[in-house]
């Protein structure tokens, strides 16, 4: 007995990609939407990865040499051909969000009869109803390419008799490198897979493979003066990598690690359903496929050494194995149970209120893009500004030099950031004006609403949501 059948499965689905594609239209983008879309703009431009945005932080605006090499690049990539709008680059986390999704069919497909296809859109029925998943799916960020090349490399290790496909699986992994660091756990957990199922031959080539791949990491830093320097320097001066060279706070990210999964409602929802099938399949977990196994647990264990944060968005990394998990785990023995229901229904209840908020939050905030361009003619032109990190869509071309306020927060310690400090540093950093958004980029640091004077500025524009000082 299972819990899904029938052809209505194929129109609840249509359902769930509806509201998915929903969350689309006008939607509200992030700081690294434009943190990541700054440094795609200055590699199409100019052929350098850098950032004026952070200006005076380990040399970010000569060149970024710690960076997400071939992510950026696809970033270039689409500026060049569509321009640095803010739904062009939202775009790379949906094109990688559908190559991920056709992975997980494929690999269900391939696993069961036609009388059990019911199987592929129930799992993709889970895959549309993610809150994190829909919420990544369209976010200008590496962590979806990542899950897409190493759930890739996955399924091509998987043959045991095809060295290409052991090969493009080690140029899959490798290529997840390459856009992130943190996808070295799928070089690590193919190659790991590959010998602990004893097929070492395999294991070379998909090493010397992913190794040849890796290595691309360094074309820039070889072109560059005194590279491995300047990326030693900013690796272990960039402020996200902080965690990880303190024995103490190595050690609490290591402590807290499940907390990856359990982070928020949007984590929970699949590490619950995860949990909840190996908890009643326990006494058969050891029929689960061996690749699958080996390579999901690899995966957990490498991200645990190597990572310098705990935060739920890296669940993505993991999630098609978890998909895959969850798929396996029901098959070896379908059941319909009173607990599994009520998981399943927190699941669904979790994802689609948590599309309606995305939905019912890009309405509310309007396209910022738009909301920028009416603002302007309150603004100082050919001026330096202090502003948001969105503020890049679609005006950083408008203003010599920005910075965002986010680089005063890399300065400054929390516990001492003031409006006094805030304007004092604006000032010392050459700001002409500051732009603050009290309703989407609120900071504890900005002055109380409607204030007429910070250090060395004072308001000339506020609408009860945006202030203006000029200095």
């Amino acid at each position: 007995m299972h819990l899904f059948s029938g052809n209505r499965l194929y129109y609840v689905l249509f359902v769930c990609i509806l509201m998915t594609a929903a969350t689309y239209y006008h939607r509200f983008p992030t700081g690294d939407d434009a943190w990541f879309g700054e440094q795609s703009y200055w590699l199409e431009k100019e052929g350098v990865i850098r950032s004026e945005f952070f200006r005076g932080i380990a040399g970010w605006e000569k060149q970024l040499l710690v960076s997400h090499k071939l992510f950026l690049t696809v970033g270039a990539l689409l500026i060049h051909w569509f321009g640095f709008h803010l739904p062009v680059l939202q775009f790379t986390g949906l094109l990688f969000f559908l190559i991920m999704t056709a992975e997980l069919a494929f690999y269900v497909r391939s696993k069961v009869s036609a009388e059990n296809l019911w199987y592929v859109p129930a799992i993709l029925i889970l895959v549309f109803t993610n809150r994190l998943l829909i919420k990544m799916s369209f976010e200008n960020r590496p962590e979806m390419m990542l899950a897409a090349f190493g759930f890739g490399a996955f399924l091509l290790i998987r043959s045991k008799a095809n060295d290409m496909h052991t090969a493009a699986g080690g140029i899959l992994a490798g290529l997840a490198f390459l856009s992130h660091l943190n996808g070295i756990i799928y070089v690590i957990a193919g190659f790991g897979t590959l010998l602990l199922l004893k097929r070492y031959c395999s294991a070379v080539c998909f090493g010397i493979f992913s190794g040849l791949t890796c290595a691309l990491y360094l074309t820039d830093i070889l072109s560059a003066e005194n590279g491995f320097e300047i990326w030693w320097y900013q690796f272990r001066h960039d402020p996200a990598t902080q965690a990880a060279f303190s024995f103490q706070t190595k050690l609490i990210q290591i402590l807290t690690y499940p907390r990856l999964f359990f982070h928020s409602p949007e984590q929970i929802a699949l590490s619950l359903l995860l949990v909840y099938l190996l908890w009643v399949q326990r006494k058969l977990i050891r029929t689960l496929p061996a690749e699958l196994k080996l390579f999901s647990l690899l995966l957990f264990f490498s991200f645990w050494i190597i990572t310098k944060a705990n935060g739920g968005l890296y669940l993505l990394l993991f999630m098609p194995f978890m998909f895959a998990l969850v798929f396996e785990l029901y098959r070896i023995r379908p059941f319909v149970n009173t607990g599994l229901k009520l998981v399943l229904l927190a699941y669904f209840v979790i994802g689609i209120f948590g599309t309606v908020q995305i939905i019912v939050k890009n309405h509310k905030l309007g396209f910022l893009p738009d909301t920028y361009a009416k603002l302007r003619k309150h603004l100082p032109g050919k001026a330096t500004g202090v502003v948001p990190l969105t503020f890049f869509y679609n005006e950083y071309e408008q203003f010599p030099r920005l910075l965002t306020h986010e680089n005063y927060k890399l300065y400054a310690e929390k516990k001492n950031m003031t409006a006094g400090k805030f304007g004092t540093w604006a000032y010392k950093k050459g700001a002409d004006f500051i732009l603050m958004d009290y309703d989407f980029n609120a900071e504890s640091y900005f002055p109380a609403p409607g204030t007429a004077r910070i250090p060395f500025f004072h308001l000339v524009y506020f609408d009860g949501r945006f202030a203006v000082y000029q200095k």
